[in-house]
């Protein structure tokens, strides 16, 4: 999935999650929304994308129900302007781009290589 690759630098600040296929990304990617609160700030701040569905669809938070607590679970992913990631009201920090990140998903998918299974139950896309 190299068009959703990131410049790894120590130089200027680049984050991973613009581009993505959930499937395959390490855990400090991945946020449990546990308030009303922060479910709305998500929710207010990809407001600017509602044109575009199938990212709409893509991000959009995953509920998850245990023992009668419902909580949601998204990427750590955010919208660009002009090339920069815009940061403003995301309820998460960004994560920045990382060697162990490219290292996670090598071994998901020599995982998926040697077993002929996937790690993480997915689509077509790798997303879950």
């Amino acid at each position: 999935d190299l068009d959703a690759s990131a410049k790894i630098s120590v130089v200027e600040e680049s984050f991973a999650g613009a581009k993505f296929s959930s499937a395959i990304l390490p855990p400090e990617m991945i946020e449990r929304i546990e308030t009303k609160e922060k479910l709305e700030e998500f929710n207010k701040y990809w407001e600017a994308e509602n044109e575009n569905k199938d990212l709409v669809t893509k991000v959009s938070p995953k509920p998850y129900k245990k023992h009668g607590v419902k909580d949601h679970y998204v990427v750590k992913s955010f919208r660009t302007e002009e090339g920069k990631p815009v940061e403003e009201g995301l309820p998460y920090t960004l994560v920045e781009a990382k060697e162990s990140i490219d290292a996670w998903s090598l071994g998901v998918l020599a995982f998926t290589l040697l077993t002929g299974e996937p790690l993480i139950p997915s689509t077509r896309d790798d997303d879950c």
